[in-house]
């Protein structure tokens, strides 16, 4: 049986930037992707921070052409009828990016292979714990193997695989999903963020030529059906000016995606020879833009703290900071919705200002 020292399940900014330092540190890693990096990942915009990360690990190639493109500005629509404006010409690490996700994932998942992780792509694995001796780690086409330590990066969507994983939503978000693509058009390359009844639209301009366009609303307001489903996203689409404007020209699209769009948390960031990391361990509402930066932090921070605490004391740690992360982020999340008081008596308005917070963070708010 192949013996590994972690099996990392997921291979996103965080799982696959696991399995990078983890082999470049000398472990063996077992690193599975339920895809093949062949379809469509939402979550495209990254702060300009990722770049100084990107820079860090070796991989800053990643922040460029053809995996990103640069987003110099975020232009939105919330609060207030006119644009506003905030432009990155004052951050040190430049602007914004872009990402092709499935490019950038494939791409990141290739340098840990390349480092000596054993990736296995199309492969949905599961764990079946063993007291303290680790883990059988069973693959699809029926072979298993040990690992001494699971790591799970599936993103804010993934299940347990076998794993005593508990996560916690603090909302009831969805996005419905679009690309756009139009022959001879140039998309306007800021990040475009536009309030309306029903919920908020983002659009970012694809390194591929192709803009994605994603709808932030609650699921109890979606249609069930697909046909009506579409109509209703239309209907909201066209009650945009910023985003409608962006798309003249462009093909309508004839179905849209709807992906898991909920913040939320693990209730325990690990435990006994596992451990969550990214979205499995917190995953922000799509409006913070930092999912990725703080995916990857994550990597990074874990491999740092195994080179001088012990297993527990590792979980320990993310334990404590997951909690300081929910706090901050509620705080931070109150007050952009709260921002928004030009739709108070729309439904969805009212789910989004009416979300609870922790008791620390209503407090220091």
């Amino acid at each position: 049986m192949n013996e590994y020292d972690f099996a990392v399940a997921g291979a996103g900014p965080a799982g696959g930037l696991f399995a990078l330092l983890a082999a470049r540190s000398g472990y063996r890693v077992l690193l599975a992707e339920r895809s093949s990096f062949d379809k469509p990942r939402f979550g495209e915009t990254a702060p300009p921070e990722l770049r100084a990360t990107l820079t860090h690990v070796g991989l800053g190639h990643l922040g460029r052409a053809p995996y990103a493109s640069d987003a110099p500005e975020l232009l939105s629509v919330w609060g207030v009828d006119q644009p506003a404006s905030r432009n990155h010409i004052f951050s040190p690490h430049g602007s914004a990016l872009h990402l092709d996700r499935p490019a950038f994932d494939e791409a990141l998942a290739f340098a840990a292979r390349d480092a000596g992780a054993d990736l296995r792509a199309g492969c949905a694995l599961r764990f079946a714990p063993r007291s303290n001796e680790g883990h059988i780690v069973q693959l699809p086409n029926g072979e298993s193997v040990h690992a001494r330590l699971a790591i799970l990066a599936t993103g804010r969507s993934g299940g347990r695989l076998g794993l005593p994983y508990v996560r916690r939503h603090l909302d009831d978000h969805v996005g419905l999903a679009a690309q756009f693509s139009s022959s001879g058009k140039t998309f306007d390359q800021r990040t475009l963020v536009e309030a309306v009844p029903g919920g908020w639209f983002y659009l970012a301009a694809l390194s591929s030529g192709t803009a994605a366009v994603l709808f932030v609303t609650s699921a109890r307001l979606v249609p069930s059906g697909r046909d009506s489903r579409l109509r209703w996203w239309l209907e909201a689409l066209a009650r945009t000016k910023l985003v409608r404007t962006a798309l003249e020209g462009c093909r309508i699209p004839r179905t849209v995606s709807v992906i898991d769009a909920r913040a939320g948390h693990a209730s325990a960031a690990g435990g006994e020879n596992w451990l969550a990391i990214g979205d499995a361990r917190i995953a922000p509402d799509p409006l913070a833009g930092q999912g990725l930066h703080w995916a990857m932090d994550d990597a990074i921070g874990v491999i740092e703290l195994l080179k001088r605490l012990t297993w527990r004391e590792v979980v320990r740690q993310m334990q404590a900071r997951t909690e300081r992360d929910i706090e901050c982020y509620q705080i931070d999340r109150q007050r952009a919705y709260s921002m928004e008081r030009r739709f108070e008596s729309d439904a969805y308005w009212q789910i989004a200002q009416s979300l609870p917070v922790g008791r620390r963070a209503r407090h220091l708010a």
